[in-house]
């Protein structure tokens, strides 16, 4: 015959169970024989605890945009649909752009041209351009010298009247005066092909390299508002186009939402808002996602309640990560958000099993050497499983006293206790 694991889970619920039942059986067996009963006892401890509430609240996207068109135009492509992810800048549709882009083809090869002229400006003469003019220069040098020379014999010949007329001497001096005109002239091209263009023509270019590099960089531009992007990271949740439809400057292309994170707006009274500060953390609960606690952090708090309803708007983010392919907390949801409603304080604290109801108020077994005493109490806010407790007469409750947490059903003030265990105070300081 085999034996059977009793380590296993269902063995150990069993033995749990048949534990219980014997400590219940045996405290009931000791209060009719007047023996002590079993019990387990927790310190009363004191930590930092703040009322709260759970007011009722919106889940909504973080943002949410309605895109619309920069730029008259057909639409081409319609890139996405409802529901589906976006990057930002991810392009959502496209509009017809041939004409511009014509346009844009001609504005650059104009920036082109006039870049060279600008080029050719700054780079000066040629070596070859500089022979020239010299080469020209000693031409003209050298005819000027011949009609010199020409002027003189002339002149001779005119003084001492053989045979050379009035005219022909004018002619010869016109031809010498002519060629001395000429050798300035060819000099004045030569220092300037030197020295190159003047500084306010290639100013001037540069200007008109400016000019055009601005024409090009509005026609790019015109281009770029002919895509319609989404401005964030999130979800399309309306198309409002199609391709072929004509949109106008500012119509309605799509609409994008961002939930990661989620805002979550809830209205708070004018009587609590003074204790919500921006930045502390909340729990909040979903409706639709039971048994799931999620947590968020104060972001805003709007400074104009609602005046029939004397509440403020406040926002909370939370975290909504994709999970599954799908996030956890769509915009629409209905949710519980836990806030402050009065200021921090230092409280007793016992667990919530320690408290006794049924009657005018709940009711604490205090363990006062081996037996117990009564305690009437108010309760407060709690800190988990461990609640807040104040004592209704005058030292009746202090830090480190042991109250009963288990076997306190059957108990009565003044009966004899054993103490079986000592429950741990919570983690959370």
């Amino acid at each position: 015959m085999r034996h059977q694991n009793l380590s296993t889970s269902p063995y150990k619920a069993l033995l749990a169970g048949l534990a219980i039942a014997w400590g219940v059986l045996a405290s009931t067996v000791a209060w009719g024989q007047g023996g002590p009963a079993p019990v387990v006892v927790a310190a009363v401890i004191e930590r930092e605890v703040v009322s709260s509430q759970p007011f009722v609240a919106n889940v909504n996207p973080r943002r949410r945009s309605v895109i619309g068109s920069a730029a008259n135009g057909r639409v081409a492509e319609f890139l996405v649909d409802a529901g589906q992810a976006v990057e930002e800048n991810q392009p959502l549709a496209q509009l017809r752009t041939k004409t511009i882009e014509i346009e844009l083809a001609g504005a650059e090869a104009e920036l082109d041209l006039r870049r060279g002229e600008l080029d050719e400006l700054r780079n000066g003469s040629r070596p070859a351009e500089i022979e020239l003019a010299e080469a020209t220069m000693r031409a003209v040098e050298a005819a000027g010298e011949y009609a010199k020379a020409k002027l003189a014999r002339a002149e001779r010949l005119f003084k001492t009247s053989s045979g050379l007329s009035q005219d022909e001497f004018e002619a010869a001096k016109a031809e010498a005066l002519t060629a001395i005109a000429r050798a300035s002239e060819a000099r004045s091209s030569l220092e300037l092909v030197r020295e190159g263009p003047r500084k306010e023509r290639i100013d001037q270019a540069a200007a008109n390299v400016a000019v055009q590099e601005q024409i090009v960089a509005g026609l790019k531009d015109r281009i770029s508002k002919y895509t319609i992007r989404s401005p964030f990271k999130g979800f399309v949740s309306s198309e409002l186009t199609e391709a072929g439809a004509w949109v106008r400057e500012g119509d309605p292309v799509a609409e994008v939402v961002e939930i990661n994170p989620v805002e979550v707006e809830v209205f708070v009274p004018e009587s609590s808002i003074r204790f919500v500060q921006r930045g502390i953390s909340c729990s909040l609960t979903v409706d639709a996602i039971p048994g799931k606690t999620f947590s968020g952090t104060v972001d805003q708090i709007v400074p104009l309640a609602d005046s029939r309803s004397r509440t403020f708007p406040v926002r909370v983010l939370v975290e909504n990560p994709m999970m599954n392919s799908s996030h956890e907390l769509l915009p629409g949801m209905l949710a519980r958000a836990s806030l402050p409603t009065g200021p921090t304080e230092r409280r007793m604290l016992v667990p919530k099993d320690a408290l006794k109801l049924g009657g005018s108020s709940p009711t604490l077994l205090k363990v006062e050497g081996d037996k117990t005493t009564i305690v009437p109490v108010q309760t407060g806010p709690s800190l988990g499983s461990w609640i807040s407790v104040a004592p209704i007469a005058p030292n009746g409750l202090k830090v480190d006293d042991l109250v009963v947490t288990r076997g306190n059903e059957r108990l009565r003030p003044g009966q004899e206790v054993v103490i079986s265990e000592t429950q741990s105070p919570p983690v959370t300081q």
